[in-house]
């Protein structure tokens, strides 16, 4: 049956020996002389695959013990299920104990069933067993209750193939503790045939380096940790439209063809120690003529081509046996004699194994089969073997199997892979990263079979918007209907979701959905997002209607909410399309975005923070809550340009009818001086129209003959200008209804029961000074204090007047809000605009941070905004929308002291804006010098820790100040009054954000500060830090 290849063989002997002797004879004629240089070039020869380096005793010591039927039966790889039942374990555990069988190919089942029933099969063979799983994209392939990751497609778009590395590695990892010491991956298969039926996105894709590339990184991944892999499928299943698994697919290619894309990938793989090759049933013509001989059973195709031409020297396995393209023309046993003869070394699944091996066993007595080959091929089984452990036999430990093959150490990668796959198709003029928030008036539409679906909502995370969905075959009338609401918008973001792989089925996108976007308004920022397979783009006929197209292969969630992420640039696109889809993009396409420009939101481990460390915080804010220090709070936690711990607890008031959502907004309180004041004054120094190192009576409207225009302004900002602490102006609009009484007392008594600081305690019995307010909005009376509470408009001049006319004291550190009032009054005349549309349109609006702002009732549901005081004494009124704090509220709640509000995700755009040194989506808001200026200390010497409107740390002192000890002397932030911090540290990349409402239901309660709940928070976060 081999007579023409083994004389084709010995042709090819004698006519390389003629040539041979005659290149020795040309040399000899034109040999170079002594003197002339000469440069002797090495043939190339491919690395050898890592196990044949082993030591050989242990190898030694087994081949002796075996005889022929057992080393046949080494070949030999049988299937196993480990959710099949006792019979199934009980024909396996005699495949293992009487036939001797090498090794185990598992497929479906549970991680802990199939590691006991491998424990049992080890424990019953007397040569360590090769545990073998087909998982290409991990164990979730196969295995219940484990980890997939993405298609290998999906992987092809990865411009990094270091994240391909990475996956082989932390692969390998979780093959090796579940006792799996061979992977039947990669795909190494080109697919240049959109209707492949078996491989498809199996594929890295079209183009040859690339999957070469990945192919390799995949493969190394692996072996750097000891787990074996075999590329397939042999010599290339990509441009084929049948399935093997059901007939004998032709690949009509001449070898030149084959050379230069087919086998271009396995030469990349075998040139750098490929360990593993498993052969395809395929007709190759050019390879052997033979009329239905699949590639698995060709001595030309395996030692011809694989062996001796590309100089593979590593574990060769059949696909499958069972398989109709080779059963169909093959018998059980004459499958495996060809199999053997063809030059294979692991057999796998042969449909009856005694007769498996018996056939071979004669066709070695026979003389058809040499026996050399045999012993070849169970001696490098054994290397294999070795090579990966299993001299040591070892049971696997079952405990904590689940929790270890699901270890959130791997969640990082998994999510680069999928946010680093996101293709960026098309993106007319820089549309993504959308740009100039405070100008997009944004619709996103879910377009899905599922008209009840969820629409997406983690661009709310960026920008407030309105939410659509439609269903995939929505009639005229509802796609109509439609149209017509999203005219009001002017960028709309349609997410393509509930697609197929299928090309008979149009990738599930409905002729529907394509006239739905065929008639949107080509005036408005279009943006699309297809969750779908990159074929299926050839559904559309015209994507230059888009403004911007991502393609994000998944509707899972992750996917979705990366995608959506890139759109505002909170996650870069880098991905390439893996394969040509028609005319709308060529392979090797795709737009890369750059660095993120405003915050994403990932997981602890993807910034280097242990999650369950973090996990601390929640049992100390449950004990504060339970104490009541607080009725609840949120708290955000961002590394590294990511938001990784956004969680909200307890309710807004003991009352507990309201929980604490993400969404809610908070008095901010002193937070106002540095996310108001100091950022309007950071811009106006940036303008040229305002300096620290001048007089506080340079600046309009400051009063020359007021002690306060001598004092320099930066010493108002760091709170060693000499002003007192604070002036408690509405007292001089309250009075006693007895006048024989005092308004306030140094102890408590039943006529001044109400504390209202330390050692101040307030008449009960009050009224408010005649005139000063009033019940309604008028002219006269326009400062809103609290419900049903207008101040008359002549008392903010009085406020003024009360504080230039404030004595000054010692010129040491001394925390006063006094200063920042009179800011106000120089930022509004520098800007000829009041503070509140001021910071609005130069940094809360841009910037997307819409929750910022003063006067939260006028934007805002009372519902979604905590309340703090119920106020006894001054407003007698619960708080809920208004500001806490009185000198604020009697302004009308707009105040350089006090008054901003807003919630823990706007804040953090505010801290990551100065973590950038003043720039954020895109757009710079400072320069960098005056961020680094202002937020460093600015008196070194004494005991004073502030930079120029903003908080530091204490250095010099433990458990002092307003941050946790590990937070670094380049750290910067401030507290609010109400039971706020907003913290940021250049050092480690770090914001951390806890609002509280501290002062519900009285200010009197300061078990938050005499607890450090706070600081005691922040230290769980440094605490969190990965060394």
């Amino acid at each position: 049956m081999y007579i023409a290849y083994f004389g084709a063989e010995m042709k090819s002997k004698l006519l390389s020996r003629s040539i041979f002797v005659f290149l020795i004879m040309l040399y000899s004629i034109i040999k170079p002389q002594a003197h002339e240089s000469q440069v002797e070039l090495e043939p190339y020869v491919p690395e050898d695959p890592p196990f044949l380096k082993a030591d050989q005793a242990w190898v030694d010591s087994v081949m002796e013990t075996l005889s022929l039927d057992e080393r046949i039966a080494q070949m030999i790889m049988v299937y196993g299920y480990s959710n099949m039942g006792a019979e199934h374990q009980k024909s396996v555990l005699k495949q293992v104990k009487r036939q001797k069988v090498g090794g185990i190919l598992f497929f479906q089942g549970e991680p802990l069933e199939q590691a006991r029933l491998t424990n049992l099969y080890q424990e019953a063979s007397q040569v360590p067993l090769l545990i073998a799983l087909d998982g290409e994209n991990g164990l979730g392939m196969r295995l219940e209750n484990t980890i997939s990751y993405p298609a290998t497609m999906i992987l092809g778009s990865i411009s990094d193939n270091s994240f391909i590395y990475n996956l082989g590695s932390d692969m390998a990892q979780q093959f090796r503790r579940l006792g799996v010491h061979m992977n039947l991956a990669p795909v190494a298969d080109i697919n240049n045939e959109r209707s492949n039926p078996v491989i498809g996105t199996r594929s890295f894709g079209e183009e040859r380096k690339n999957v070469a590339d990945k192919v390799v990184a995949y493969m190394e991944g692996m072996q750097d940790q000891r787990v074996l892999v075999a590329a397939k499928h042999f010599p290339g299943h990509g441009d084929t439209d049948t399935d093997s698994h059901q007939a004998l697919p032709i690949i009509p290619h001449d070898r030149r063809r084959l050379d230069s894309l087919e086998l271009f990938p396995f030469r990349a793989a075998i040139d750098k120690g490929l360990t593993g090759v498993m052969v395809a049933h395929l007709r190759v013509p050019e390879l052997d003529p033979r009329e239905n001989r699949a590639t698995t059973l060709s001595r030309p195709a395996i030692t011809g081509l694989l062996k001796e031409d590309m100089g593979f020297r590593g574990l060769i396995i059949t696909d499958a046996l069972n398989m109709k393209g080779l059963s169909s023309y093959f018998e059980p046993g004459l499958r495996e004699v060809e199999a053997v003869r063809a030059g294979n070394d692991i057999l796998l699944m042969p449909a009856d194994v005694g007769m498996a091996i018996d056939a071979v066993k004669k066709a070695v007595k026979q003389g058809d089969i040499d026996e050399e080959e045999v012993n070849e091929s169970c001696r490098k089984i054994l290397q294999a073997k070795y090579w990966v452990g299993l001299h040591h036999r070892e049971n696997i430990e079952t405990d904590n199997l689940l929790k270890d093959l699901n270890d959130d150490k791997y969640q990082p990668l998994y999510r680069e892979l999928v946010g680093h796959s996101l293709i960026l198709v098309k993106n007319s003029q820089g549309t993504i990263p959308l740009d100039r928030l405070e100008d997009t008036r944004l619709a996103t539409v879910t377009i899905s079979m599922e008209a009840a679906m969820a629409p997406l909502q983690t661009t709310d995370l960026y920008l407030e918007g309105k939410h659509f969905t439609l269903a995939s075959d929505a009639s005229q009338i509802a796609r109509s209907e439609l149209l017509l609401k999203l005219k009001s918008f002017n960028t709309i973001v349609v997410n393509l979701l509930n697609t197929s792989s299928s090309s008979s089925r149009g990738y599930g996108i409905r002729d529907e959905t394509l006239r739905f976007l065929e008639e949107m308004d080509p005036d408005s920022k279009l943006v699309l997002n297809v969750a779908g397979m990159p074929y299926s783009l050839t559904r559309f006929t015209d994507l230059e209607r888009f403004d911007a197209v991502i393609l994000s292969h998944r509707d899972d969630p992750l996917y979705q909410e990366l995608a959506l992420q890139a759109i505002f640039g909170g996650v870069s696109l880098s991905g390439k399309m893996p394969v040509t889809a028609g005319t709308q993009a060529a392979a090797g396409e795709g737009i890369s975005t750059g660095p993120p420009t405003r915050l994403g939101y990932a997981l602890p481990r993807d910034v280097g923070l242990h999650p369950d460390t973090l996990q601390k915080m929640d049992k100390i804010i449950q004990n504060v809550i339970q104490k009541k220090a607080i009725p609840g709070c949120q708290v955000l936690v961002a590394r590294h340009g990511k938001v990784v711990w956004h969680r909200t607890y307890g309710y807004q008031t003991y009352q507990k009818k309201n929980k604490v959502q993400e969404g809610d907004i908070y008095d901010l309180a002193s937070i106002t001086k540095m996310a108001s004041i100091t950022v309007a004054l950071m811009r106006l120094r940036d303008l040229g129209k305002f300096h620290e190192d001048s007089l506080m009576g340079a600046f309009d409207p400051i009063p020359d003959d007021s002690n306060k225009a001598n004092l320099l302004v930066a010493d108002v900002l760091a709170h060693q200008s000499g002003m007192i602490s604070w002036i408690p102006f509405y007292y001089e609009t309250m009075e006693p209804l007895d006048t024989s009484q005092a308004l306030l007392s140094t102890s408590y008594s039943r006529t001044h029961p109400l504390k209202i600081g330390e050692g101040v305690y307030f008449n009960r019995h009050v009224k408010y000074v005649d005139s000063v307010y009033q019940k309604f909005y008028s002219p006269e009376y326009p400062y809103q204090v609290a419900d049903d509470l207008y101040m008359r408009a002549d008392w903010k001049d009085t406020i003024y007047k009360r504080i230039y006319d404030s004595e000054l004291i010692s010129r040491e550190y001394r925390y006063s809000g006094l200063g920042f009032y009179m800011f106000q009054q120089i930022i509004e005349t520098a800007t000829d605009t009041l503070l509140y549309p001021f910071v609005w349109h130069n940094f809360y609006n841009p910037m997307g941070a819409h929750s910022l702002g003063f006067k939260p009732l006028s934007r805002f549901s009372r519902d979604q905004i905590v309340p703090t005081e119920n106020d006894m004494f001054y407003r007698r009124q619960l708080l809920q929308g208004h500001v806490h704090d009185m000198g604020a509220a009697m302004l009308g709640g707009v105040s350089g002291n006090a008054g901003l509000f807003g919630n823990a995700n706007d804040l953090a755009k505010m801290m990551q804006m100065f973590l950038n040194g003043g720039w954020y989506g895109q757009r710079r808001y400072l320069q960098k010098a005056t961020v680094d200026l202002y937020t460093s200390r600015y008196n070194t010497e004494g005991e004073n820790r502030r930079g120029l409107g903003f908080d530091k740390p204490v250095t010099w002192e433990e458990d002092e100040g307003p941050a946790c000890n590990d937070a670094s002397p380049l750290s910067y932030g401030h507290s609010g009054f109400t039971g706020t911090l907003a913290w940021a540290d250049p050092e480690y990349d770090l914001i951390y954000i806890f609002l509280s409402n501290r002062v519900h239901p009285d200010m009197g309660n300061n078990k938050l500060i005499d607890m450090n709940v706070r600081t005691e928070v922040q230290q769980v976060v440094y605490n969190a830090l990965m060394k």
